[in-house]
């Protein structure tokens, strides 16, 4: 399995999604509900728990830190559910290019389109640029 998600420290949310954390037995047992523009802050270097895998901590906003699993952040960055900077900054150039592309060829539906995804987009990206 790549490490790609090792460099990036922040991961903005897309898509919404739940994590569980804890087993069900243990009292720590919750349900995180992430939401769009949330941000997923990476706090430590990972480690490796014996017959579960490997986990690192994380913060979601400017709430409490806690374990999650790395293969779990592995799949919501490649179901593009969590973006890094750069995802952002590449999202965000390509829309500007579709709504520049829409105005020259005067087609009004694929201007509104990546209009708001471009809206969308530029809303949560300062969020991350106050976390260097």
């Amino acid at each position: 399995m790549e490490r790609r998600m090792a460099v990036e420290k922040i991961l903005t949310v897309l898509e919404p999604f739940e994590y569980e954390k804890g087993n069900t037995e243990c009292s720590c047992h919750e349900i995180v509900q992430l939401q769009y523009g949330d941000y997923l802050q990476i706090l430590e270097d990972p480690f490796y728990v014996e017959n579960t895998g490997w986990y690192i901590a994380v913060r979601i906003n400017e709430g409490n830190p806690f374990y999650m699993s790395i293969p779990f952040i592995d799949e919501k960055y490649d179901e593009r559910m969590l973006y890094t900077k750069l995802d952002l900054d590449l999202a965000i150039n390509y829309h500007e290019y579709r709504v520049e592309q829409s105005l020259i060829a005067k087609n009004k539906e694929d201007f509104f389109l990546h209009k708001e995804k471009l809206d969308s987009l530029t809303n949560i990206h300062p969020k991350m640029c106050s976390f260097k």
